[in-house]
């Protein structure tokens, strides 16, 4: 069963709290390294409001990066495009996030077998 291990990246373009497509995004993520799948979270344009430390208990949202450890133990990556992060002036995030350039976000889809986006 490990030759049908799949390279999948998960494409997040939008704000954190208008939408339900972070939470989703995180949610698909997990369910799809049970088949020990390789995921990756590429956060880009508005997406990357997302690495934020922000309260969203405060409108009745749920806070994702609270299980952050689950990502982590499960080898989900999350990444931020740093071209995205500076034309929005995001120079402080969660520790969780890493940032990458934009080749690397290139190169992070190319060499996916799958590819979702949500927005």
């Amino acid at each position: 069963m490990k030759n049908n291990i799949k390279k999948i990246v998960i494409i997040i373009r939008s704000t954190p709290f208008n939408t339900l497509a972070l939470s989703e995004a995180f949610r698909m993520g997990i369910g799809m390294t049970l088949s020990d799948n390789k995921v990756n979270i590429l956060l880009i344009g508005d997406g990357v409001w997302s690495v934020l430390s922000l309260s969203p208990h405060m409108i009745g949202r749920p806070n994702l990066f609270e299980s952050i450890e689950l990502f982590s133990a499960c080898g989900v990556r999350i990444v931020a495009d740093g071209l995205s992060l500076e034309e929005r002036n995001i120079s402080e995030y969660e520790s969780h996030v890493e940032k990458v350039s934009r080749d690397e976000v290139y190169k992070i889809i190319s060499d996916s077998d799958v590819v979702v986006s949500f927005r």
